[in-house]
């Protein structure tokens, strides 16, 4: 029998290559190996589609968490927590499609959240859908009804909290808080109540905690419905409180907590009416310059911001955001070259104009109001109640994006020694304030019980601006907190979300595309199938590419072997 060899040499022969094109031949095929293998042998990730989540996680008052937590929610109810960073741009409640690689260490996870994986590519397949109305109205019921489930997640111990005395809390002081702040628009109340029920899920994956406690009591998510699901305190691997962020008063969502504390459940219902932290910015130079510190809870004014034994009334920016500030109750001014004078009702009251807005050139806003020691604020005057020393006065916030929805300034800059124990941050009667590196200047000239006068030395538009709106307009891409303009009808619309905030981070634009879904891998990454996969990838493109190369090796070798002729035709 003649060998593999004898058949190669007797099969007919077309034109042979010459050596050295065949080497070139024999390199572009190693260089395309190596060019098709990398992408896998690096890791090309796994494909996760879902709805877009976020959730604030709260410590104990004095720690600010530094951003809300992001994850992807399969429609199995499977969940992937990705850095926030890298979600910056995409809306909530979105679905989309994110190639993830790598775990992430962060905060979170060392706390005992599961681990977040890094993005390395993200998609939109569809926007968020229209939210539709409640089928209840403010006239005929509530707006927005809340479940209350006592929980012991992984099988945590009870405490001695009963369902009833969340109940109570949340009918009461939170109900009466949000009825008040929003003028009647919301009215909230618990409509089913349950002690304690035990589930698998612990709070390393809040979705899963959140789903079994949901399944256990039969909730069903909708617009305008709510999961309180309160935790034993201290129960291991579990946060203070964590809330979803929603998208408006509307949208319904989850939240847990661990205490049982009024302004604690208003403000992570809170969250889920859309409003992000209410916090501070400390600066040793003046209001905005010089060495800087943000804190996420700094603004104990602000039940948004540090939750304790006071509600207060809700900032300006807040109710901006919320479609809550009437149009007859705030100012807006830009860069006229004029000064105005306004006169500020107290931020507790509902008439009056109770804000004044500042917009610079770059299209940051600032926001102005009132408050003395009257109506929600009343224990400002009240040194064994107002235990932080806050000032009563005029006081001045920024209008942020991410992560923080709005920020307090600080009128009175000390030594950054001094942050700790400086809560006061009231702009000074009788004293030129300059704002936004002088766009404005704000002199407060008088405060009173009933209200207070403020002048507004405002500069002119400069001439490399003339011509552009001082608020901008326009869409961009998604915000981390979006807001529903239409959230009230009879209320002014909301503080523009979509004017850009040099303040906040820069956002990628939001790609757009149509897959065929079906081909998309839609799982929970596990490492070690993640590493199966880019093994299997590389050996099935290596294979048929290294056969190829042999191949290419014995013709090689084959012209090796005949004796050079100088006959064209051999």
């Amino acid at each position: 029998m003649s060998s593999a060899w004898d058949a190669l040499a007797s099969s007919p022969r077309r034109p042979r290559l010459g050596s050295a094109r065949l080497v070139a031949i024999l390199a572009m095929f190693a260089l395309l190996a190596v060019a098709v293998a990398t992408p896998a042998a690096a890791g090309t990730g796994t494909t996760v589609v879902g709805e877009l989540v976020q959730a604030w996680p709260e410590g104990e008052h004095e720690h600010a968490a530094a951003e809300p937590l992001s994850w992807i929610e399969t429609a199995d109810g499977d969940s992937v927590r990705v850095p926030t960073e890298d979600v910056v741009g995409l809306q909530l409640g979105a679905t989309v499609a994110l190639t993830v690689g790598g775990e992430v260490e962060d905060d979170a996870s060392e706390g005992g959240a599961d681990p977040a994986r890094e993005v390395l590519r993200s998609d939109v397949l569809t926007p968020p859908p229209a939210r539709p109305e409640p089928d209840r109205t403010p006239s005929g019921g509530l707006t927005n009804e809340v479940t209350v489930v006592l929980v012991q997640p992984g099988g945590a111990a009870a405490d001695a909290t009963t369902a009833d005395e969340v109940a109570a809390l949340v009918d009461s002081e939170v109900a009466q808080f949000w009825a008040e702040q929003s003028d009647g628009a919301i009215t909230l109340g618990v409509t089913d109540a349950h002690d304690w029920v035990s589930i698998p899920a612990d709070c390393s994956d809040a979705a899963l905690l959140w789903n079994q406690s949901a399944a256990a009591v039969g909730f069903q998510p909708g617009p305008g419905r709510h999961l309180v699901v309160h935790l034993p305190e201290g129960t291991p691997g579990c946060g203070y409180a964590l809330a979803e962020v929603g998208a408006s008063p509307k949208s319904g969502g989850r939240l847990y907590v661990s205490d049982l504390v009024g302004s604690v459940l208003a403000h992570e219902l809170g969250h889920n009416f859309g409003l992000g932290h209410s916090a501070g910015l400390q600066c040793d130079s003046s209001l905005e310059e010089g060495s800087c510190r943000t804190d996420g809870y700094r603004d104990y004014y602000d039940v948004m911001g540090a939750s304790w034994a006071h509600f207060g009334s809700l900032n300006v920016v807040q109710a901006a955001r919320l479609g809550f500030l009437p149009t007859a109750a705030q100012q807006s001014l830009g860069l006229t070259g004029t000064t105005t004078t306004v006169g500020l009702a107290p931020v507790s009251e509902r008439s009056g104009t109770r804000a004044v807005r500042l917009v610079d050139a770059a299209g940051v806003r600032y926001w102005l109001e009132y408050r003395p020691a009257r109506g929600a604020d009343a224990w400002l005057a009240s040194p064994s109640a107002n235990v932080y020393r806050l000032e009563s006065g005029v006081l001045l916030r920024r209008a942020d994006a991410w992560p923080n929805s709005s920020v307090l300034l600080d009128a009175s800059p000390r030594e950054a020694t001094g942050w700790a124990t400086d809560f006061q941050a009231a702009l000074p009667v009788g004293v030129a304030v300059p704002v936004s590196g002088g766009a404005f200047t704000v002199t407060v000239h008088s405060t009173t019980p009933a209200g207070a006068v403020i002048s507004v030395a405002a500069a002119a538009l400069p001439v490399a601006d003339a011509g552009v709106p001082t608020a901008p307009t326009g869409p961009r891409p998604g915000t981390v907190l979006p807001v529903d303009p239409a959230a009230s009808p009879a209320h002014a619309p909301a503080d523009d979300p979509a004017a850009p905030l040099p303040h906040a981070p820069a956002q990628e634009p939001t790609t757009f595309w149509t897959p065929d879904v079906s081909r998309l891998t839609v799982a929970t990454v596990r490492p070690d199938l993640e590493a199966a996969s880019h093994a299997i990838s590389v050996t099935v493109l290596l294979v048929p590419l290294a056969l190829a190369t042999v191949l290419g090796a014995t013709l090689l070798l084959l012209r090796l072997r005949r004796p050079i002729t100088a006959d064209p035709t051999a």
